[in-house]
């Protein structure tokens, strides 16, 4: 591969596209169920939000890559290992971030825009310190997972404290905890090992896994609350739902039956994140069923 492939691998590297287009996926839903059409604006606002997440966590590596070069799950980034220097990363987030926020603003609206700046900024400005401080950071950083289908849902014309968009907010809130939390019992030691404190110091693995069971049970009675309150309306995609929340709550009591302290399985992580794109699908599918694309 020449120079200018592998340069372009690492910003997409840089980038983690896996993560970030799940997140501009949510900003999307909050967009089409306000106006259910596809147009051109749903697509500029839903690639602001995807820059704008992606400039987030570009800054979050510089921001720790003294510890991401500690930690053999993230040593190998392209910035601890010095394949792209602090300084471009720091061009590229801004840029990232001005093209970002221009978009949201261009084709949704000023609100929408800083929406999307105060998702930053509790990401980089709170969250991000708060690690270093305390191992229940997830908490308030749970807030960034949050706040991107309320950017959608503001730039198509809605209130930000609407009930829909609350209530997926809420659901979105709830499920990023115990998402966190199973990283940490996967890679608790490499928390350690960077300085960084982590839930395993303060509790046993046994333990994190019960609190871990509570929460997916809290995030599944927040899914359910979005028909509960007809945000998802259609009969079939409401008992599309509570299958897949039965089986979420029926695979994840196997933390409960296991009392070793083993570490957990990617496939948890693997199981809720595909719970949560599903409810993202049956959102957009009940307003494309409602009022065509």
């Amino acid at each position: 591969m020449n120079n200018a492939g592998k340069t372009i691998n690492n910003y997409l590297e840089l980038s983690k596209l896996r993560i970030m287009i799940p997140v501009s996926l949510t900003g999307f839903t909050g967009y089409f169920i306000f106006i259910p059409h596809f147009t051109s604006r749903i697509f500029l606002v839903t690639a602001g939000i995807l820059l704008m997440a992606i400039s987030a966590s570009v800054l979050n590596q510089i921001q720790e890559a003294g510890p991401d070069s500690k930690m053999s799950r993230t040593h190998n980034r392209p910035i601890p290992t010095g394949r792209i220097s602090i300084r471009n990363a720091f061009v590229y987030m801004v840029i990232l971030l001005l093209a970002g926020a221009a978009l949201i603003y261009f084709a949704g609206n000023l609100k929408a825009m800083l929406t999307g700046l105060i998702t930053v900024i509790i990401y980089n400005g709170i969250y991000t310190p708060l690690k270093r401080i305390t191992p229940f950071a997830a908490v308030p950083g749970a807030l960034t997972g949050a706040l991107p289908p309320a950017i959608g849902w503001v730039a198509a014309g809605g209130g930000i404290f609407d009930r829909p968009v609350v209530l997926i907010g809420f659901l979105l809130f709830m499920g990023q905890i115990p998402h966190f939390w199973l990283l940490i019992v996967k890679y608790g030691e490499d928390y350690r090992a960077a300085g960084m404190p982590s839930l395993t110091a303060v509790l046993n693995n046994r333990q994190i896994k019960r609190l871990i069971f509570t929460w997916v049970l809290t995030s599944v009675a927040a899914a359910l609350f979005l028909c509960f309150f007809e945000i998802i309306r259609m009969r079939v995609l409401v008992s599309v739902l509570l299958v897949a929340s039965v089986f979420l709550i029926w695979k994840f009591s196997g933390l409960l039956k296991d009392s070793s302290d083993n570490s957990i399985s990617s496939s948890y992580s693997v199981l809720l994140n595909s719970y949560f794109l599903l409810i993202m699908i049956l959102l957009i599918a009940d307003r494309m069923s409602v009022h065509g694309p």
